[in-house]
């Protein structure tokens, strides 16, 4: 007995198995259309109970029949506003709708109207709308239930002749029920095939993302993001070989430069271990260049650094951008000094010059070893300002972790540093001059406290830079949705990634842009550009490192659901 009771609960559990399979998969079936279908149900019920009553009366209708099947429709039309724990119950009351408003109904009306041709007609039409509607299995369930009355109706007909017609049309019936279901069931293998094609790729795209962004952490540990940014560019339109061709063949460029050195770097060794002082120098070139090699390439040479910035997107921003680091570095600087104070030891000391002037831009050393650069008669110029900082007389009148600049870097860099800032340092009064640069006649220092008063102003700036595009929305990634242009572009590597977007929204009203970046883009850096139309510009310089391409669509997307819902319910 105990046996029979195990096989018997298999059997249970296996149909329930089956059962819950086919719920489940005719919940799927649906689903791209169940908006559609329960909006045609409401309507359609109504409609047909005028058209048949007194355009084209036919001998049976009944209205309460029709209204209670558009009511079951309705709460479809809402079904993403449904509670989660009503979720569950989708698959039930899916197949009660259905079974009411498909065959029920259907053969009611047809027993009722006593088999007319536009019933058999119409009862032809639903069975063949109910294959496609819910899984085969289901199809088979709930024509049998919902068509019991035909099985009622014949057993109390009298005579031969009406069950004769009656079973003919039931014939008729099954003709598209069979076919309709046979299609429906190589349709639905059709579909399993391609849901298990659908996953295979998105496995492989996820690895091959993975790989992606492994490769991409790789080149950020090695490389500057502004030459990894400037390769992967090129790559997208000449292909790998030629884009890698590009980024290192030697070429004059004009660039903003910028050099640091430690004074008193070798009396250090005398207070403090090697490993703390390599500590201490580490610390201070973290931050600068966490923050700003999207802007500039920046090179560690011992316990010097070495910075350039292009005019690759435009010559205007280069000086602007070097100096704004420089003012970061110096805020850096001025923070390991509190720690050390703290402690009763020396502060740091850097020599830091800034110039300006054109130089050599490529590779210097073979194909297998990659490593951009810049040489020339004006980055000579800057190592030698820098070796002003070493003059007493000069320190004296600019002090520790003073930014020394060139007549060149004053003129280019005004729009970020005002002259009434900087102390200006007569070299032939001090009788002093430029080594191998002796027409150099006049120099001028941006003391550290001044750059400490910088701070906000470089921070600001920099993240601005960061965020603007470098090149036109033509050449980003671009797509549409909902007839709404947007584009995007990644900027930086592996942990420093950041993605700018332009959404084109033209032609939205204003309104509706305010309102849905007070609620929704709290988490991105945004702002507003007209002129050449009205775009929304947005940036993930906030967590870098945290979206991923398919996160950027989906988060463009509800930015435009959100607006378009926006449009809709707040009039303008």
């Amino acid at each position: 007995m105990t046996r029979l009771a195990q096989v018997v609960s298999g059997k249970f559990s296996r149909l329930g198995e089956a059962i819950q399979r086919s719920s489940e998969q005719s919940l799927q079936n649906i689903s791209p259309f169940m908006t559609t279908a329960a909006l045609l149900g409401v309507i359609g019920h109504p409609l047909f109970y005028i058209i048949w009553r007194y355009i084209f009366p036919q001998h049976y209708e009944n209205l309460p029949l029709r209204l209670l099947g558009s009511l079951l429709c309705v709460p479809f039309l809402f079904r993403e506003h449904w509670p989660d724990k009503w979720i569950k119950y989708m698959p039930v009351y899916l197949h009660i709708t259905v079974i009411y408003n498909l065959p029920f109904i259907f053969s009611f009306l047809l027993i009722m109207n006593h088999f007319s041709q536009v019933w058999v007609l119409s009862t032809i039409g639903a069975a063949f709308v109910l294959t496609f509607l819910v899984e085969w299995r289901a199809v088979v369930v709930l024509l049998g239930v919902g068509t019991i009355f035909w099985g009622m109706y014949l057993l109390t007909v009298a005579d031969v002749v009406g069950q004769a017609a009656s079973i003919q049309y039931i014939v008729i019936i099954l003709f598209p029920l069979v076919f309709g279901g046979i299609f429906s069931y190589q349709l639905q293998r059709y579909r399993n095939i391609q849901s298990k094609l659908e996953q295979r790729i998105r496995r492989i795209s996820n690895q091959n993302a993975r790989m992606m962004q492994e490769q991409n952490r790789l080149l950020s540990l090695f490389l500057s993001n502004t030459i990894v940014a400037r390769l992967r560019h090129s790559q997208k339109k000449f292909g790998f070989e030629k884009a890698l061709s590009q980024i290192t063949r030697q070429e004059k460029r004009f660039c903003g430069i910028m050099e640091a050195d430690i004074r008193n770097f070798t009396k250090m060794f005398g207070h403090e271990s090697e490993l703390e002082v390599a500590q201490l120098i580490s610390r201070c070139f973290t931050e600068i260049t966490d923050i700003g090699q999207d802007l500039a390439v920046i090179k560690p040479v011992g316990d010097a650094l070495f910075m350039y910035c292009d005019d690759e997107y435009g010559q205007e921003s280069a000086v602007p951008n070097i100096l704004a680091l420089a003012v970061f570095f110096v805020h850096s600087l001025e923070r390991v000094n509190n720690v050390l104070a703290t402690r009763g030891k020396e502060p740091l000391n850097f020599g830091i010059a800034v110039h300006a002037g054109e130089a050599v831009y490529g590779n210097l050393a073979s194909e297998t070893l990659i490593d951009p650069t810049i040489i020339g008669i004006d980055v000579n110029k800057t190592a030698r300002l820098e070796e002003l900082t070493k003059n007493p007389e000069v320190q004296d009148i600019i002090g520790i972790n003073a930014i020394l600049l060139s007549e060149e870097a004053v003129q280019l860099g005004q729009s970020f540093i005002s002259r009434r800032l900087l102390i200006p340092v007569d070299l032939e009064e001090l009788q002093l001059s430029v080594r191998d640069f002796p027409d150099v006649k006049k120099v001028y220092a941006l003391p550290g406290g001044s750059a400490k008063l910088l701070y906000e102003q470089a921070l600001e700036h920099i993240q601005a830079q960061r965020s603007q595009l470098p090149m036109a929305a033509s050449e980003l990634e671009g797509n549409t949705y909902h007839g709404i242009p947007y584009y995007y572009e990644m900027q930086g590597v592996g942990p420093n990634t950041t993605w700018t977007i332009m959404i084109d929204l033209s032609s939205m009203p204003p309104h509706a842009i305010t309102d849905v970046a007070l609620r929704t883009l709290d988490d991105l850096a945004y702002k507003m550009r007209r002129g050449d139309g009205q775009w929304l510009i947005l940036s993930t310089e906030n967590q870098p490192g945290e979206y991923d391409e398919s996160d950027i669509e989906a988060r463009i997307v509800r930015i435009i659901q959100e607006l378009e819902q926006t449009v809709r319910l707040v009039p303008s």
